[in-house]
């Protein structure tokens, strides 16, 4: 990680705070050593405060589109956060972060792979980090993030406590192990997202409402679950409503 990049995140961080006003329950002084940090992905944002509202910089996965420009691609860089090619096998991405891992450091990562447009559930977690975990024996540790991330509009973020996978260390790392691995490591962070929406709706905290273009994103977003949901149902010979309810043939 470069030293003059570490110094250049940390004062700008003082300066964007105000801008973005987080609340962070739970451990904020994230160490940088061998450990996964996984959550849910809301908004492009969610690096940048978890960078900010945090005590340490630490490394994060980001889409490898954000490295044609130049100025964010020599912070990313100097920060040593590995970019991901979207859509297929990132071979070189998946070495980047073992090599991480390896050499006792900390990364961020984002299961679902993609940005979720509803805030009020999680996505189908892909299994990096499982993989990741498994191979290395990285402890990892859960945060969820309440809300999609907008400038002067408070959010709030829980970290949760650290756990490994030890169970699964003695089985080979199949298909199987990695759905378990994965499973595990979605409830973990389900853990959270019930904790955290319990505790703010007990104390009277709505979300903002959502602006037009997020409320097409959703309805777009919930037409192509809803399609997904009858698709399964007619391969399993169930109606859609009984694949939603989970009472399917299996």
């Amino acid at each position: 990680m470069n030293k003059f990049v570490n110094v250049l995140v940390r004062m700008v961080r003082v300066l964007v705070r105000p801008l973005f006003p987080v609340k962070v329950y739970g451990e904020k002084n994230i160490e940088n050593k061998k450990s996964l940090i996984v959550g849910n992905h809301l908004s492009g944002w969610d690096p940048i405060i978890l960078t900010m509202w945090t005590k340490n910089v630490l490394s994060f996965v980001y889409k490898a589109e954000f490295r044609k420009i130049a100025f964010l691609r020599w912070v990313f860089d100097g920060l040593d956060c590995v970019p991901v090619r979207r859509g297929d096998a990132d071979l070189t991405a998946t070495k980047s972060i073992l090599h991480l891992l390896k050499n006792d450091k900390a990364v961020f990562l984002f299961p679902e792979g993609t940005r979720n447009p509803n805030v009020d559930c999680l996505q189908t977690f892909h299994a990096g980090a499982a993989l990741f975990a498994l191979k290395t024996h990285a402890p990892i540790r859960p945060f969820y993030i309440w809300d999609k991330t907008k400038a002067c509009k408070k959010n709030y973020i829980l970290i949760g406590d650290e756990f490994t996978l030890d169970e699964l260390y003695d089985k080979p790392i199949n298909h199987e192990t990695l759905a378990q691995a994965t499973a595990i490591i979605k409830s973990k962070v389900d853990e959270l997202r019930i904790r955290l929406n319990a505790y703010l709706a007990g104390k009277g905290i709505k979300r903002r409402k959502l602006t037009k273009k997020e409320m097409r994103k959703l309805e777009e977003y919930n037409k192509k679950q809803r399609t997904f949901v009858k698709q399964v149902a007619e391969r399993h010979g169930a109606t859609a409503d009984q694949a939603e309810d989970g009472d399917g043939d299996k």
